[in-house]
């Protein structure tokens, strides 16, 4: 049984892979009481990427009043048990912090606030990594 309180740091690590893997240079912070996750260079300028990551297709967790309209936040879906024993990669979704903030794309349940799988799982976020500046 995979540990779910690993999911978040699978999640910065493969983050910071796609996006070394896609020319950019990385760096990742560690703590528990950071801000910014990755840090990569663009053309345009640093790049500053929050990572949030899960095991379902139930919604991230992220709070209205946290979001930063200066960073990127970069969604992944890890996959259950089954989906990784079968090879399926994890899915990525890239969301400007001014866009869940523009498009109120945060959901409030009871006492909690996420951002729905179903609401990025489309072709305007999904695998959208020319959302970023190129590196």
């Amino acid at each position: 049984m995979i540990d779910k309180n690993t999911s978040h740091l699978a999640g910065e690590f493969l983050v910071a892979g796609e996006l070394s893997r896609r020319g950019y240079p990385v760096s990742i912070t560690f703590g528990n009481a950071k801000s910014v996750d990755i840090y990569a260079t663009s053309k345009k300028g640093p790049l500053q990427i929050d990572a949030k990551a899960g095991r379902t297709k139930g919604n991230w967790p992220i709070a209205k009043e946290s979001v930063n309209q200066n960073l990127y936040y970069v969604f992944v879906y890890l996959q259950n048990e089954k989906q990784i024993e079968k090879n399926i990669p994890p899915e990525y979704f890239i969301v400007s912090g001014k866009e869940i903030i523009s498009k109120k794309l945060i959901k409030t349940w009871n006492t909690r606030q996420g951002i729905p799988y179903s609401d990025l799982n489309n072709d305007s976020y999904k695998e959208r990594w020319d959302r970023l500046p190129p590196p």
